[in-house]
This record gives C-alpha cells, structure tokens and sequence, in this order.
C-alpha cells in the first residue's frame, strides 16, 4: 500500500508535466495561429497581386486594336475582346459560352500563318479579315483551346476599290478625250447638214420626220459625250453658304414635266444654309430629280424634305416610281449602270462625284413598286 505523502508526490508530478505539456501546446497554438495569419496576409496579397494581373491582362485584351477570340478543345468561345465585339457587332456577354461554328456559321480553322478570309457579322454583313491562328498549352504543353486574332480589312478594301475606281476613271479620262475628238468632228458635220436638210425640206414632207430624227439622235449623242466628259475631268467647287430651299427651288425651275401628271411638294423651309457650291448642287438635284420624273408612270408625286442635326442637313428626295431591285440599289450610282433603255448611267455617277466632293454623302433606299428615296447629306453653314 502507498504511502499517503508518495500519492501526492506522485499527483504532483502529473500536475506539473500537464500544465508544461499545455504549456507547449498553447505556444505552438500560438505559433501556428501567428503562422496561420502569416501565411492568410501572403494569400490576401498573392490574391490582390493576381488580381492586378488578370486585370492588367484583360486591360492589355481590350485595348487592342486587333479582334481576339480564343476557344477551347470543344470550340466554345471563352475570349471575345472589344476590338472584335467592335467589328462583328456581338458583345462578349451573347459570345462567350457559344459554339464558334454556331455563332460564325464556319470552322475555326487552325492555321499558323495569316490567312484572308471572311466572319458573319451579328447584322448579317460579311467581314473581310485577315486572320491568325494560335493554339493555347497548360504547363504540361497540353493543348487547352485556340486563339484567334484578326483585323478588320473593310476599310482597306474600300481603298483599294476608290484605287481602281481612280485608275479606272483615269482610262476613261483618256477614252472621253479621245471620243470628244473623233465623235464631235464628224457629228458637227451631221448635225450641220441635218439643219440644211430641215430647212429645204417643207414641214408636211414625210422626210422631215427622218432628219427630225437624225437632229434627235446628235443632240443625244452630244449630250453622252458631255457628260463622259463631264465625269472624267477634276470638279472644281467653290464653296459657300447656300440656302437648301433656294438650290431645290432652282433646281425645279429646269425640271421639265412635259405636262405629265406628277405632283411634286417641295417642303424644304427657308434659311437652313449648307456650304456648298449652288451651281454644282443645282446640278445634283436636278439630276436625281429627272431619275425621280423618269421612274414615275402615269400619275405620282415626289416630296423633298430636309433632316437636320447639329453638323449636317439631309435632303430627302421621295419618288412614287417603280422603284430599284435590291440588288441594283448599291451600284446605281456607279457609272455607266442604268436601268432605263436609253439611260447613260452618268447622270447619278456625276452627280454622286460632286457630292463627295462638298465632304457629304448621297446614298437611295428603295422598295420595287412603292418608290425610291435618295438622301444628300452636306454640312451645315449657319
């Protein structure tokens, strides 16, 4: 049997080794806690860090110029940046998650090398791109997905096109010259010796008719070979303020009806001045005017009205003709296109030149059967 004193010494003992074993434990809890905090500060700060750089990243993603779309194994689109949501009119939030093919109606097509091609744009207009492929590997070197980057080449197409289009006018400058001299020479001629004939010949003789038709045909073919010329030589306007309601007003007085049943409103208000050259713009409207008369059969009417805003007035010219095929719209105001059986397919071509040259735009909408309507957009002069 123990002895009293050696049970107490003996629970003594165990007390004290307790309270040193708690002892260490609370100091290692502690260091584990500081440690714990240590490590929770490293994280909130490699967190923040990452957070810099994705932002950073992203920031560097929507500042370029270029389109990037990245996709993965399954060719779902998981980058979509503003420059491409700028061209092809998606946002990233109706991209992202989507199948390329189902969004582009074409394969993503993986090529190292830059490739000329075309991407289905939301409004249904197909860009020209040039386009590069790039696959994307993990650390592992394993292939994650894809990215593409492009560039929009419209605007470059566009030049290339008023390239050709200049080239194009310059052989036609050479040709009208040309023709100015080997046509009018021997249609002076014509034309002299027609009058001759006309006058000797009495007015009831069945051949007046005849040289009435030869004099009918030199004044159209004159008339032709002015207006190639025309279109080929430089456009020289000076410009100042018009009055719109005055250069319509002018423009009517040498619109001819020939007492054909057309009702024309001329709704333009007096005093909205564009900077413009009044002869050359009197020429336009009278232009698209005729094209106007020409269109209507039968009874119709044709309104002109104005749109403004701070920078430009819009004239609008509305024509109850038969109006132009979808697919002849965009070129109608190209030259030597023409609809009608003895049009030229200059009057338009011409009158599309000079407003350019005033820094506007003309451009038709049309619907067949209902009528066309022809915007001329110029800058405002107050």
């Amino acid at each position: 049997m123990l002895d009293p004193s050696d049970e107490v010494r003996a629970l003594k003992e165990a007390f004290e080794m307790f309270t040193r074993s708690t002892q260490t434990l609370e100091d290692a809890y502690r260091r584990l806690e500081m440690r714990a905090r240590e490590l929770g500060l490293e994280l909130a700060a490699k967190n923040q860090e990452l957070e810099m750089t994705i932002d950073y990243l992203n920031y560097i993603l929507e500042s370029m110029s270029d389109g990037v779309i990245a996709v993965d194994t399954r060719g779902v689109i998981t980058t979509f940046n503003r420059a491409a949501s700028e061209v092809l009119g998606f946002t990233s939030a109706e991209a992202m998650g989507r199948s390329f093919h189902e969004l582009f109606a074409r394969e993503f097509r993986v090529a190292s090398v830059a490739l000329s091609s075309r991407l289905c744009a939301r409004s249904g207009r197909s860009v020209p791109v040039t386009e590069r492929d790039e696959p994307i590997a993990d650390r592992q070197k394993a292939c994650i997905g894809h990215v593409k980057v492009f560039q929009d080449l419209t605007e470059i197409e566009t030049l290339r096109e008023q390239v050709r289009q200049n080239e194009r006018l310059a052989a036609i400058g050479e040709m009208a010259a040309t023709v100015a001299h080997e046509i009018r020479n021997p249609l002076g001629g014509i034309r002299g010796f027609a009058a001759l004939l006309a006058r000797d010949i009495p007015a009831d003789d069945p051949r007046a008719r005849l040289v009435e038709k030869i004099m009918v045909g030199t004044a159209n073919l004159n008339r032709v070979v002015d207006e190639l010329l025309e279109y080929t030589r430089p456009v020289e306007i000076h410009l100042r303020p018009a009055d719109c309601s005055e250069l319509v007003s002018a423009a009517l007085a040498y619109l001819e009806l020939d007492g054909r049943p057309i009702t024309i409103a001329n709704n333009v208000p007096p005093g909205l001045n564009v900077r413009a050259d009044p002869d050359k713009m009197r020429q336009v409207l009278l232009n698209v005017l005729l094209n106007a008369v020409q269109s209507i059969d039968g009874t119709g009417t044709i309104s002109i009205d104005t749109v403004t805003d701070a920078d430009c007035a819009t004239l609008h010219i509305r024509d109850s003709g038969i109006g132009i095929a979808p697919q002849y719209v965009g070129k109608i105001f190209s030259p030597f296109f023409t609809t009608k059986e003895k049009g030229t397919g200059l009057g338009l071509a011409v009158a599309a030149k000079i407003v350019e040259g005033h820094l506007g735009v003309i451009e038709a909408t049309s619907v067949p059967g209902e009528g066309t309507t022809i915007r001329i957009r110029l800058p405002r002069m107050e």
